[in-house]
């Protein structure tokens, strides 16, 4: 492909889940890299060109959506904070409906589901 692929940060401690995501979203033509913790997370935000991040919004460390604010404001690139996407294990009130940081998907994750929201924040 050319450069206009786009690029997918999951960020995600269960090492199953995470190659999971991985695996998915690369078959569907998009680079992706992986962070297990949100230290290596906000890393590659900082660092790396991202598109579109992926959290799981139970990470252990830290709430994934302890990401949104430090994802918001990149301090070593000038481009734009990463559209983000959240999954969770459990019931968030109001269902799937945007959070303050990004729509939050339920786990286990239906792949048209996911492939379909990724677009949208990509379009």
């Amino acid at each position: 492909m050319t450069d206009t692929r786009k690029t997918i940060l999951v960020v995600e401690d269960d090492d199953s889940r995470r190659k999971t995501l991985v695996a998915l979203l690369s078959d569907a033509g998009y680079d992706v890299i992986a962070g297990e913790d949100f230290q290596s997370a906000l890393h590659m935000v900082d660092r790396l060109g991202v598109d579109v991040m992926i959290s799981d919004l139970q990470l252990s460390a830290a709430r994934g959506r302890s990401l949104v604010a430090p994802a918001a404001q990149p301090k070593h690139r000038p481009k734009r904070a990463p559209k983000q996407l959240f999954v969770s294990r459990v019931p968030v009130p109001g269902g799937h409906a945007a959070s303050p940081g990004g729509d939050i998907l339920p786990l286990p994750l239906d792949r048209t589901v996911l492939l379909d929201k990724v677009r949208a924040l990509l379009s």
